[in-house]
Protein backbone atom coordinates (compact mmCIF):
# COMPACT_ATOMS: atom_id res chain seq x y z
CA UNK A 1 0.00 0.00 0.00
CA UNK A 2 1.42 3.09 -1.05
CA UNK A 3 2.11 6.06 1.29
CA UNK A 4 -0.66 8.38 2.07
CA UNK A 5 1.18 11.32 0.80
CA UNK A 6 1.89 10.07 -2.71
CA UNK A 7 -1.51 9.33 -3.72
CA UNK A 8 -2.97 12.41 -2.71
CA UNK A 9 -0.39 14.15 -5.03
CA UNK A 10 -1.20 11.95 -7.61
CA UNK A 11 -5.09 13.57 -7.18
CA UNK A 12 -3.73 17.20 -7.23
CA UNK A 13 -2.14 16.33 -10.72
CA UNK A 14 -5.47 16.09 -11.62
CA UNK A 15 -5.91 20.08 -11.75
CA UNK A 16 -3.94 20.32 -14.45
CA UNK A 17 -6.56 19.61 -16.45
CA UNK A 18 -7.72 23.63 -16.10
CA UNK A 19 -4.57 24.39 -17.83
CA UNK A 20 -7.02 23.47 -20.65
CA UNK A 21 -8.85 27.07 -19.69
CA UNK A 22 -6.12 28.81 -21.51
CA UNK A 23 -7.33 27.99 -24.88
CA UNK A 24 -10.71 26.72 -24.74
CA UNK A 25 -12.86 30.36 -24.16
CA UNK A 26 -16.13 28.48 -23.05
CA UNK A 27 -14.58 26.03 -20.05
CA UNK A 28 -12.75 29.41 -19.21
CA UNK A 29 -15.76 31.34 -18.86
CA UNK A 30 -17.55 27.98 -17.34
CA UNK A 31 -15.09 28.02 -14.58
CA UNK A 32 -14.83 31.72 -13.60
CA UNK A 33 -18.75 31.92 -13.12
CA UNK A 34 -18.90 29.03 -11.05
CA UNK A 35 -16.18 30.86 -8.90
CA UNK A 36 -17.89 33.91 -8.99
CA UNK A 37 -21.08 32.39 -7.56
CA UNK A 38 -19.16 30.71 -4.64
CA UNK A 39 -20.67 33.38 -2.15
CA UNK A 40 -24.16 32.62 -3.03
CA UNK A 41 -23.43 29.00 -2.52
CA UNK A 42 -21.78 29.48 0.53
CA UNK A 43 -24.94 31.22 1.58
CA UNK A 44 -27.13 28.60 0.64
CA UNK A 45 -25.18 25.95 2.01
CA UNK A 46 -25.11 27.97 5.65
CA UNK A 47 -28.59 28.26 5.49
CA UNK A 48 -28.66 24.47 4.46
CA UNK A 49 -26.64 23.33 7.85
CA UNK A 50 -29.01 25.63 9.97
CA UNK A 51 -32.06 23.96 8.52
CA UNK A 52 -30.71 20.70 8.34
CA UNK A 53 -29.68 21.32 12.47
CA UNK A 54 -33.47 22.94 13.57
CA UNK A 55 -34.84 20.13 11.85
CA UNK A 56 -32.19 17.58 13.84
CA UNK A 57 -33.05 19.13 17.40
CA UNK A 58 -36.83 19.18 16.83
CA UNK A 59 -36.58 15.30 15.90
CA UNK A 60 -34.52 14.57 18.89
CA UNK A 61 -36.95 16.53 21.47
CA UNK A 62 -40.10 14.58 19.94
CA UNK A 63 -38.35 11.12 18.91
CA UNK A 64 -35.35 11.03 20.87
CA UNK A 65 -34.89 7.48 22.37
CA UNK A 66 -38.78 6.20 21.49
CA UNK A 67 -37.12 4.46 18.07
CA UNK A 68 -35.74 1.37 19.73
CA UNK A 69 -38.85 0.39 21.49
CA UNK A 70 -41.32 -0.41 18.82
CA UNK A 71 -39.22 -3.18 17.84
CA UNK A 72 -38.35 -6.81 18.58
CA UNK A 73 -35.36 -7.41 18.55
CA UNK A 74 -32.64 -5.70 20.21
CA UNK A 75 -31.06 -3.64 17.63
CA UNK A 76 -32.73 -0.37 17.06
CA UNK A 77 -32.78 1.31 13.52
CA UNK A 78 -29.84 3.20 11.96
CA UNK A 79 -31.79 6.08 11.12
CA UNK A 80 -33.09 7.74 14.74
CA UNK A 81 -32.83 10.65 16.87
CA UNK A 82 -31.15 9.29 19.57
CA UNK A 83 -28.05 11.86 19.32
CA UNK A 84 -27.35 14.95 17.51
CA UNK A 85 -25.11 13.32 15.07
CA UNK A 86 -27.43 10.31 14.12
CA UNK A 87 -30.66 12.98 13.67
CA UNK A 88 -27.83 15.16 11.64
CA UNK A 89 -27.71 12.04 9.35
CA UNK A 90 -31.55 11.06 9.53
CA UNK A 91 -32.60 14.69 8.69
CA UNK A 92 -30.05 14.74 5.95
CA UNK A 93 -31.59 11.16 4.56
CA UNK A 94 -34.63 12.70 4.54
CA UNK A 95 -33.42 15.56 2.55
CA UNK A 96 -32.06 13.58 0.17
CA UNK A 97 -35.53 11.07 -0.46
CA UNK A 98 -33.50 8.34 0.57
CA UNK A 99 -36.13 5.85 1.83
CA UNK A 100 -37.21 9.18 3.80
CA UNK A 101 -41.08 6.92 3.89
CA UNK A 102 -39.62 4.26 6.15
CA UNK A 103 -38.40 6.69 8.89
CA UNK A 104 -41.50 8.34 8.35
CA UNK A 105 -43.46 5.46 9.75
CA UNK A 106 -41.04 4.43 12.16
CA UNK A 107 -41.99 7.82 13.79
CA UNK A 108 -45.54 7.55 13.85
CA UNK A 109 -45.01 3.63 15.23
CA UNK A 110 -43.00 4.73 17.82
CA UNK A 111 -45.51 7.68 19.24
CA UNK A 112 -48.55 5.13 19.25
CA UNK A 113 -49.79 5.02 15.77
CA UNK A 114 -52.48 7.51 13.48
CA UNK A 115 -53.86 9.69 16.68
CA UNK A 116 -53.22 13.12 16.45
CA UNK A 117 -49.53 12.60 17.35
CA UNK A 118 -49.03 10.60 15.05
CA UNK A 119 -50.64 13.71 12.70
CA UNK A 120 -48.55 15.89 14.22
CA UNK A 121 -45.52 13.37 13.10
CA UNK A 122 -46.66 13.68 9.49
CA UNK A 123 -46.76 17.39 9.58
CA UNK A 124 -43.27 17.42 10.50
CA UNK A 125 -42.04 14.86 7.97
CA UNK A 126 -43.53 16.37 5.50
CA UNK A 127 -43.06 19.75 6.06
CA UNK A 128 -38.61 18.75 6.15
CA UNK A 129 -39.43 16.62 2.66
CA UNK A 130 -41.04 19.27 0.83
CA UNK A 131 -39.06 22.26 2.21
CA UNK A 132 -36.13 20.73 2.54
CA UNK A 133 -36.08 18.84 -0.79
CA UNK A 134 -38.24 21.18 -3.28
CA UNK A 135 -37.31 24.13 -1.61
CA UNK A 136 -33.78 24.74 -0.89
CA UNK A 137 -32.14 21.77 -3.03
CA UNK A 138 -34.01 23.15 -5.73
CA UNK A 139 -32.55 26.82 -5.06
CA UNK A 140 -29.05 25.14 -5.12
CA UNK A 141 -29.71 23.79 -8.54
CA UNK A 142 -31.30 27.35 -9.85
CA UNK A 143 -28.44 28.84 -8.47
CA UNK A 144 -26.33 26.60 -10.31
CA UNK A 145 -28.18 27.17 -13.58
CA UNK A 146 -28.14 30.78 -13.06
CA UNK A 147 -24.34 30.98 -13.36
CA UNK A 148 -24.05 28.35 -16.47
CA UNK A 149 -26.76 30.85 -18.38
CA UNK A 150 -24.52 33.68 -17.60
CA UNK A 151 -21.16 32.12 -19.05
CA UNK A 152 -22.74 30.85 -21.70
CA UNK A 153 -23.89 34.48 -22.44
CA UNK A 154 -20.30 35.36 -21.63
CA UNK A 155 -18.49 33.06 -24.39
CA UNK A 156 -20.95 34.51 -26.94
CA UNK A 157 -20.16 37.79 -26.22
CA UNK A 158 -16.58 37.49 -26.50
CA UNK A 159 -16.90 35.05 -30.02
CA UNK A 160 -18.90 38.29 -31.62
CA UNK A 161 -16.22 40.24 -29.99
CA UNK A 162 -13.85 38.12 -31.24
CA UNK A 163 -15.28 38.12 -34.81
CA UNK A 164 -15.66 42.11 -34.69
CA UNK A 165 -11.66 41.70 -34.19
CA UNK A 166 -11.47 39.68 -37.04
CA UNK A 167 -13.42 41.82 -39.74
CA UNK A 168 -11.27 45.04 -38.37
CA UNK A 169 -8.35 42.97 -39.18
CA UNK A 170 -9.66 41.96 -42.86
CA UNK A 171 -10.69 45.68 -43.23
CA UNK A 172 -7.10 47.11 -42.57
CA UNK A 173 -5.35 44.23 -44.31
CA UNK A 174 -7.54 45.25 -47.31
CA UNK A 175 -7.26 48.84 -46.69
CA UNK A 176 -3.25 48.32 -46.87
CA UNK A 177 -3.59 45.79 -49.72
CA UNK A 178 -4.82 48.76 -51.77
CA UNK A 179 -2.45 51.32 -50.48
CA UNK A 180 0.70 48.51 -51.70
CA UNK A 181 -0.82 48.09 -55.25
CA UNK A 182 -1.13 52.34 -55.46
CA UNK A 183 2.10 52.50 -54.61
CA UNK A 184 3.46 50.66 -56.93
Amino acid sequence: MPPLGISVLRCVRLLRVFKVTRYWMALRNLVASLLNSMKSIASLLLLLFLFIVIFALLGMQMFGGKFDHIFLVEEKPRNNFDSFWGALITVFQILTGEDWNEVLYTGIRALGGLGLVGTVVCFYFIILFICGNYILLNVFLAIAVDNLADAENLTAAEEEEQKKKAQAKLGEDAKLNGEVKATE
